[in-house]
């Protein structure tokens, strides 16, 4: 297979740097004077940082990334040195009375060249950041929305990756062996900012007696305020997939998608400021 010339250590770092949008880009490197586009702003990045310090960067600003967020109970102790033999390791902190682990994934991405008429590969980073929050564990992976065709002139067809998020929860869950994990029912956490009026669905699974079916609301429309006698049959229930949409302002998020008896909690939108999916993530554990 051929390797694509893409695949310099700068050029996987730039990938990685797409990871922010342009606002926080400018934030956390300090180049808010400057009006470039993205790519111009992440070569000044690149020129002006060492690989090292970029890396630290990502990860003490991981809060402001589009993330799935997997939430595990366990069980069993956790050894001072967890996960320092992680082949994807890169460090760990103590912050705020929980412990952090930050890690980095080589992705690669596969496709056929159709103007080569050869298959080819990118390389991509994906940075995974894990807290341990007294008996839970909080794993963020970092959404890789990356668009091959933007990278590559010519055509390609059959694009796909060699690595999954549950090939990176497997490795996670491999590496903390003995313990055990179990995912957190975050149904008590989710209902009570429903029932509160922090958040309303926009978007919802429900459980009818002998199926299940999807109800969307149209336009502004949202489930507990425009149709509370519905909202109130699906509270009986454990929550399925639902997306609800942050009506308090100072939580910084607009919009999640939450599947709290599976333990996880989507953000595809980028947050407003520093920290804001992890103050919501532990507002969400702190009603559970």
């Amino acid at each position: 297979m051929s390797r694509n010339p893409l695949n310099a250590k700068t050029e996987q770092y730039k990938r990685l740097l797409k990871a922010f949008s342009v606002n926080a880009l400018k934030t956390v490197f300090n180049l808010q004077e400057h009006k470039e586009r993205q790519p111009e702003l992440i070569n000044r990045v690149i020129e002006g940082n060492t690989l090292d310090i970029i890396l630290k960067t990502v990860f003490d600003n991981f809060s402001l990334l589009k993330q799935h967020v997997y939430i595990y109970d366990f069980r069993g102790t956790v050894a001072p040195n967890l996960l320092s033999g992680h082949p994807y390791f890169i460090s760990t902190e103590t912050s705020g009375g929980q412990q952090i682990f930050n890690l980095l994934f080589p992705i690669v991405v596969e496709f056929y060249n159709k103007d080569s008429k050869a298959e080819e590969a990118v390389d991509f980073l994906v940075p995974v950041q894990i807290r341990r929050k007294g008996t839970r564990f909080i794993v963020a992976i970092n959404i890789l929305e990356r668009d091959i065709a933007a990278l590559i002139d010519n055509k390609i067809v059959g694009a796909k990756r060699n690595m999954e998020d549950n090939d990176i929860l497997n490795s996670f869950a491999e590496s903390v062996r003995p313990i055990q994990l179990s995912p957190c029912d975050l149904n008590k956490g989710i209902k009570d900012l429903w029932d509160k009026e922090e958040i309303d669905a926009s978007k919802a699974k429900v459980t009818m007696a002998k199926s299940v079916r999807t109800e969307t609301l149209h336009g502004d429309f949202l489930l507990k305020r425009d149709l509370p006698a519905e909202y109130l049959k699906i509270i009986k229930d454990p929550i399925g997939r639902t997306t609800f949409e942050v009506l308090k302002q100072n939580h910084s998020v607009d919009a999640f998608v939450a599947d709290p008896t599976k333990g996880i909690v989507y953000f595809a939108i980028f947050p407003k400021q520093h920290m804001a999916t992890t103050d919501l993530i532990d507002l969400i554990l702190s009603k559970n």
